[in-house]
């Protein structure tokens, strides 16, 4: 293997906490997408048809960009995370979120994407979490000591894009379904 660095050596923040703000049902297709977790499946998934908008004055600074995580930061869904797909439109990240802001010059932010979903990390990021009180919890300080193993970058890139590929096959086949249940 390659290198071992933490979230926050990678991320050019030390992670961030979303916004904490009211949700409400959608009145329209053109209001922002408020990202809460439970608009996350365990595969780092979101159906943004179905997500709802935030009633809250300047939410600029906690929407998504390109190269961020979230991760959940409470309760049976500790360390559920996303990373951001430009395809899902822009979102707004709620409060029992944390995100990192992945650094393209120091690894391939996809492959984080990826490797977050092993069982290897989400084994840790629960472990962190059970301090042996009834709701698990995690902090930013926290994930961002998390330590990810890093091949170097051709290799990043080439698993990243294997992976992309069968993502986006997976992605079709929901819209597909989706289209077909409709």
């Amino acid at each position: 293997m390659g290198n071992v660095k933490t979230l926050s050596e990678i991320s050019i923040n030390n992670g961030t906490y979303g916004i904490n703000a009211s949700a409400k049902e959608k009145s329209s297709n053109h209001e922002i997408n408020y990202l809460r977790i439970t608009d996350i499946d365990d595969d780092g998934n979101i159906d943004a048809s179905k997500m709802k908008t935030l009633v809250a004055e300047n939410y600029e600074k906690y929407v998504l960009k390109d190269f961020d995580i979230v991760f959940a930061r409470t309760g049976n869904s500790v360390g559920k995370n996303y990373y951001y797909n430009s395809k899902d439109g822009k979102l707004v990240y709620a409060g029992f979120l944390i995100k990192f802001s992945l650094d393209d010059n120091k690894v391939y932010p996809k492959y984080i994407k990826y490797y977050c979903q092993t069982q290897k990390c989400k084994g840790w990021i629960e472990n962190m979490a059970s301090d042996g009180s009834t709701r698990p919890n995690i902090n930013a300080k926290q994930l961002g000591s998390m330590k990810i193993e890093l091949p170097d970058y051709s290799h990043q890139k080439a698993i990243a894009d294997k992976l992309s590929v069968i993502d986006d096959k997976i992605r079709i086949n929901r819209q597909i379904n989706a289209n077909l249940a409709a």
